[in-house]
C-alpha cells in the first residue's frame, strides 16, 4: 500500500467517523459533563481545580440550578463555568434522565443558538481531579478557538469534538505506521463502546489511541535493528507519561522507558525514564491528597486505604474474588466491555454480545505469532506482566476511591476500563508480527473486516434507536 493510499484511507475513515458522530448528541457519554466542564476551565488557563468559594452565585436559572445540584452540588473542587455551557449541559443531560425524551425543535433552535456569556457559576466536578490537564489539551484547544472565532456554544462543543477524533486518528496512524496492526488490538478498538467513546470529546478515545502509539514506540525500539533516536525516546516518554498520570492503572507502563534504556544500553532513555518515573508518582500522589470527592461518604482517605490494603493484601484479594465470583457484575463487565452506550443505561440488541465475542476470539487466534527474536519475546513478556499489573489496578484504584470502606464488592469498574489491558494482550500475543504466515494475514483481515462490520451495525441501530 503506497503513503497516498494509506492517507486516502485514513481521510475516509475520519469523514465516516465524523459523520457517524452526528448520530450522537452532547453529553451522552458517561461523566462527558464534567470533562466538557475541565476542559473548559483549561481554556480559560485554569489548570488546576478550585475549592468551592464560600459565597457562591446562584444559578441564573432553575433548570441550571437541578443540573449543578444533581451532579455533585457545589462543595467539591471545580471552576466558573460559563452559564450558558452549563444551560448547554443541563438540556442535553435531559435525554440521559428519559430514554423516551426527544428534545422538541424549538428547544433544539434555543440551544444552537445559546451564545458564550460574561456569567459565571462555580460547578463542581468530582472525581476529575486525578487527570493531569495535559489530556484535555484537544478539548480545550476546540472550545477556545470557537470561542476566539465568536461561535455558538454548540457549535464550539462540535468543534472540540471533531479536534479531539482528529488527534485521536492521527495518534492511530502513526501508531499503524511504526507498527503492523494487530487484529486482537484493532478489534478492540472497533468495539461499540470503544467507537462510542472515541466519537466523544472525553478520555478514553484520547488515552486509548495514545496507549497504542505507546506500544508501537516500545515494540520499535526494541527491535532487532530498531531506531533509538532522540525524538522516538522523547515520544515514548510523553506518551507514558500523559497516560499514567490520567489512567492510574496504566502506571504499569513506567516499565516500557526502563526496559528501553536496559535492552539499548543507553543513559539517555534511562534519564528519561527516571523523569518520567518520577513526574509521574509526583503528581499521582499530588492528586491523592488534593482531590476531594463527596459523592462516596468515607472516613478514610484513598491515601489511608492504600496504606491498609498494603498491609493487608489478602484483604485486597478476597474482595476482588468476591466481586468477580458475582454472576451479575461478571455479567455487567462483559456486556460493558462490549458496548453499554449512553451512561450506562443502553444496551445493544442482545445478539451481538455473543456475535462480538466470538468475533473477539477468532481476532485473538489470528493474531498469534512466535517471536521474531529473544529481544520480540522479552518485550512481549513485559506486556503480558505490564496487563496483569493494569487489572489489578484497575479493581485497587476503584477499591480506595469509589467503594465505601469496609468493602465486600467493589464499586464503580466498567468493562472500558479493560480496553487498554486488552490491547497490550493483543501485542503479546503478536509482537512484531513477523511470524505471522500469508495466510495468517488474510484470515486476519477477514475477521477484521466482518468484526467491522458487525460492530458498526450494532452501534449504528443502537443510537438510531435510542437518540433518533
Amino acid at each position: 500500500m503506497t503513503k497516498k493510499v494509506g492517507l486516502g484511507l485514513w481521510a475516509l475513515a475520519f469523514l465516516l467517523a465524523t459523520g457517524l458522530s452526528w448520530l450522537i448528541p452532547p453529553m451522552q457519554s458517561p461523566d462527558e459533563t464534567s470533562h466538557v466542564a475541565r476542559a473548559y476551565l483549561l481554556a480559560q488557563g485554569h489548570w488546576l481545580l478550585q475549592p468551592a468559594p464560600r459565597n457562591i452565585a446562584a444559578p441564573i436559572d432553575a433548570e441550571v440550578a437541578t443540573f449543578v445540584r444533581r451532579l455533585g452540588g457545589q462543595v467539591d473542587a471545580g471552576g466558573l463555568v460559563d452559564a450558558s455551557l452549563l444551560r448547554f449541559m443541563a438540556s442535553n443531560l435531559k435525554l440521559v434522565l428519559d430514554a423516551k425524551l426527544r428534545l422538541p425543535t424549538a428547544e433544539q433552535e434555543r440551544l444552537a443558538a445559546l451564545r458564550w456569556s460574561d456569567a459565571r457559576i462555580h460547578f463542581s466536578i468530582p472525581r476529575m481531579g486525578y487527570y493531569f490537564p495535559l489530556v484535555y489539551a484537544p478539548q480545550a484547544a476546540g472550545l477556545a478557538a470557537g470561542m476566539a472565532l465568536g461561535w455558538s456554544v454548540e457549535h464550539s462543543y462540535r468543534l472540540a469534538r471533531s479536534v479531539t477524533l482528529l488527534v485521536c486518528f492521527v495518534l492511530l496512524a502513526l501508531a499503524c505506521r511504526l507498527t503492523p496492526p494487530n487484529p486482537l488490538a484493532l478489534a478492540t478498538l472497533l468495539l461499540p463502546m470503544s467507537l462510542f467513546q472515541l466519537l466523544s470529546p472525553t478520555l478514553d478515545g484520547l488515552t486509548t489511541s495514545l496507549g497504542l502509539l505507546a506500544i508501537s514506540l516500545f515494540l520499535r525500539k526494541t527491535a532487532a535493528g530498531g531506531a533509538n533516536s532522540w525524538r522516538s525516546s522523547l515520544a515514548l516518554a510523553v506518551c507514558v507519561f500523559i497516560l499514567v498520570t490520567s489512567r492510574t492503572h496504566l502506571l504499569p507502563l513506567l516499565l516500557l522507558p526502563f526496559f528501553v534504556a536496559w535492552r539499548r544500553k543507553s543513559a539517555r532513555d534511562l534519564y528519561l525514564a527516571s523523569i518520567v518515573t518520577v513526574g509521574s508518582l509526583a503528581w499521582v500522589f499530588f492528586a491523592l491528597h488534593s482531590t476531594t470527592d463527596t459523592l462516596v461518604v468515607r472516613s478514610q482517605s484513598s491515601s489511608q486505604l492504600l496504606a491498609h490494603y498494603a498491609m493487608h493484601p489478602q484483604d485486597y484479594f478476597g474482595i476482588v474474588w468476591t466481586t468477580l465470583s458475582n454472576p451479575g457484575v461478571a455479567n455487567f463487565y462483559q456486556q460493558s466491555f462490549i458496548g453499554i452506550l449512553g451512561w450506562l443505561d443502553t444496551a445493544l440488541p442482545s445478539i451481538f454480545y455473543p456475535l462480538l465475542w466470538l468475533g473477539l476470539g477468532v481476532c485473538a487466534l489470528v493474531s498469534v505469532s512466535l517471536p521474531a527474536s529473544a529481544g520480540d519475546w522479552s518485550a512481549r513478556c513485559l506486556l503480558l506482566l505490564t496487563a496483569t499489573a493494569s487489572i489489578g489496578l484497575i479493581f485497587l484504584s476503584q477499591l480506595v476511591t469509589w467503594t465505601a470502606h469496609p468493602a465486600t464488592v467493589i464499586e464503580g469498574v466498567q468493562g472500558r476500563y479493560f480496553v487498554m489491558p486488552t490491547v497490550l494482550l493483543g501485542y503479546v500475543l503478536s509482537g512484531l508480527a513477523k511470524g505471522q504466515t500469508r495466510l495468517q494475514g488474510r484470515l486476519a483481515a477477514l475477521a477484521l473486516s466482518g468484526f467491522a462490520l458487525c460492530s458498526l451495525t450494532a452501534l449504528s441501530m443502537t443510537l438510531l434507536s435510542r437518540y433518533h
